[in-house]
């Protein structure tokens, strides 16, 4: 039997999700302000005997210094040997093993060898390419270290692209390092794309440290954005000759330095003082004029696809419309369209959520679609799991966490050919906003292959029944 997802059915999908994404940010953690710890080691080797370089070492102070204030503990070793890096590696593996957050630096020489980086000791003693591996530092160390220790998220951090003179009589050596992939929960980034090489740059930093020090100090820049950040004005500035690369599987969030308290996340904070510990979140007050605004974020490739906005343009005792969509009263089921066409029948009323919200508290419902091209079921299982506090682009908030799952089948009523696949939710809701924070939303294919993964933020919000 034909496999595939009719296109029908996708747009029907697409229009329960846009009324059901509304943010996702569950673990987003600052450095500083989420009580783990965060580690780092921070190499900057310049006093090379035959080529020295003028930068890494105040790359690695500045760096050294940037992390320090957005609360990493930090151990930096400048102009270090063979011997010396493996040792702070070993250490730094071991502090790991606590958990947090690690994140590894390195500015100096480098090279690639049948594949495999290695990072350049300023007393290294190299005459011939076989000599690399016993007189350095293999780079793929680090990411050992890194896994073995089992800890949240991991950041590698590789300025060390320059042109290399221990290459020249090399046969196997290329220029700059190797792709290198990343462990799950770890990001690698390069100066520049693999195979090329970066410049040390004509001021007091190399020309990729320089952005890295302007993106990463941004107040709520999250991880994949201070990279991106980097990306685009170290290819500006070098003409497009050096463009930054990362290999990336991080699955939660981080931001080095959190935005600053503004009124509205003070006066929420101050409520979550008030209200103790979230257990219950009852039917939100809306009147029209309440506004969310939000960022969409492809997983997938780390890209913003889109912004949006849901405001409140009318409320019936039944019904809330959103522009062009009408919802049922708890704001979380597409009921019809701006024509009144129905675009599915669910059973029961509020698949879901149904107020109030209580942690524990679990249901289920389906969706069922009939047209004339196909019939189509969504099965959805929904659960409070727990209270749980989200950083994201509009500030602080507390919340209930809800998750979810829902399988569907579809038949086309030509052929009979049939589609099938799977979808995971994780929604946090917060009784200060009214709505959702946070939503995150997964898609599996019938083959088992994640083929989408997106995740909406609050970037802002304006309620007028809490004016």
């Amino acid at each position: 039997m034909t496999q595939l997802i009719p296109r029908i059915l996708i747009v029907v999908c697409a229009a329960i999700y846009a009324l059901l994404a509304v943010p996702t940010a569950a673990q987003t953690k600052p450095a500083a302000a989420s009580g783990e710890q965060s580690i780092a080691l921070v190499i900057g080797n310049g006093q090379y005997k035959d080529s020295p370089l003028p930068n890494p070492v105040n790359d690695a102070r500045a760096i050294a210094k940037a992390l320090t204030a957005s609360g990493f503990k930090v151990t930096v070793r400048e102009n270090a040997g063979q011997k010396d890096m493996q040792l702070a590696m070993r250490d730094f593996g071991d502090a790991l093993k606590n958990g947090g957050v690690g994140l590894f630096y390195y500015a100096g020489h480098g090279m690639q060898v049948k594949g495999r980086n290695f990072l350049i000791p300023v007393d290294a003693q190299i005459q011939r390419e076989d000599e690399v591996a016993y007189n350095s530092v293999d780079a793929g160390q680090v990411l050992d270290k890194m896994e073995a220790a089992n800890n949240r998220l991991n950041i590698v951090i590789l300025d060390a692209c320059r042109n290399n003179p221990f290459a020249r009589s090399f046969r196997s050596g290329g220029a700059g390092l190797a792709q290198m992939d990343a462990p799950v929960g770890t990001l690698i980034a390069f100066a520049t794309a693999p195979g090329s090489v970066a410049s040390d740059g004509d001021g007091q930093n190399g020309l990729y440290t320089q952005h890295l020090l302007q993106s990463l100090q941004k107040p709520g820049t999250k991880i994949e954005y201070v990279f991106k950040n980097v990306r685009a004005s170290v290819r500006k500035d070098s003409g497009g000759k050096q463009i930054p690369w990362e290999s990336t599987s991080l699955e939660g969030d981080f931001v080095f330095v959190p935005l600053p308290p503004t009124p509205a996340v003070v006066a929420n904070l101050a409520s979550i003082a008030s209200i103790g510990k979230i257990d219950s979140i009852p039917v939100p007050q809306l009147k029209v004029g309440d506004m969310w605004e939000y960022q969409q974020i492809d997983l997938l490739s780390g890209s913003v696809t889109e912004k949006f906005t849901r405001r409140v343009t009318a409320i019936t005792a039944d019904e809330t419309r959103f522009g062009g969509y009408v919802a049922d009263r708890s704001l979380g089921l597409l009921r019809r369209t701006r024509e009144g066409k129905v675009v599915l029948t669910w059973k029961p009323k509020h698949p879901q959520y149904d107020f109030p919200l209580q942690v524990g508290k679990a249901w289920s419902a389906v969706g069922v679609v009939d047209t004339e091209r196909l019939t189509a079921e969504h099965n959805f299982n929904f659960k409070v799991v727990r209270q749980e506090q989200v950083l994201v682009p509009a500030g602080v908030f507390d919340t209930l966490r809800l998750e979810g799952t829902s399988k569907y089948k579809s038949t086309m009523k030509k052929d009979g050919a049939s589609g099938q696949g799977n979808s995971t939710y994780r929604i946090w809701f917060s009784p200060v906003t009214g709505y959702f924070v946070a939503y995150e939303y997964e898609e599996t294919n019938f083959k088992g292959i994640v083929h989408k993964k997106e995740r909406s933020e609050l970037l802002s919000y304006k309620r007028d029944a809490v004016k």
